[in-house]
């Protein structure tokens, strides 16, 4: 493969070369409830409630893990530091669905990070503490996100 030395020698696209993933595509289907309505049978007196069915739709959703990252907070991303920006990385992809707190398992961020020592995690967690992505939680280990740069799910619920 040719090394690229310059922004012209990368192809060009007339379109977006990428896409979802197909197994990333979840199709639904349902069908919607339609009023309901009381039937009544003359010779026996009995009285049965049915409900109609509406059509059948559907519809297609992204299964693929995400994040949050508002846009508010992307200058405190672009002021992280090397480390900072690997354990920042790091927290992304450890953060539980729905959660602002995080602990830091060191031999699993060394693993991620591909770190070697842990003075390299501790300078990172401070740099994130420094502009204001992560808070230190009383009495333990752990530490809250900001949800007002970044979350995974809902910050509301």
């Amino acid at each position: 493969m040719k090394q690229k030395n310059g922004i012209m020698d990368f192809e060009q696209y007339a379109i977006n070369p990428s896409s979802v993933y197909e197994e990333d595509i979840k199709a639904i289907t349902y069908i919607k409830k339609g009023d309901v309505r009381s039937l009544h049978d003359m010779s026996t007196g009995e009285e049965v409630m049915i409900q109609n069915l509406d059509n059948v739709s559907s519809f297609s959703v992204d299964n693929r893990e995400y994040r949050k990252v508002y846009v508010n907070g992307l200058n405190s991303i672009s002021e992280l530091s090397s480390s900072g920006l690997r354990v920042w990385c790091y927290i992304l992809a450890r953060l539980s669905p729905k959660k602002n707190e995080i602990t830091i398992n060191m031999s699993d961020a060394l693993d991620y990070t591909g770190y070697k020592g842990k003075m390299n995690i501790y300078n990172g967690i401070i740099n994130l503490l420094e502009n204001g992505l992560l808070f230190r939680k009383t009495g333990s280990g752990s530490y809250y996100i900001n949800i007002n740069i970044f979350f995974n799910g809902n910050r509301i619920k």
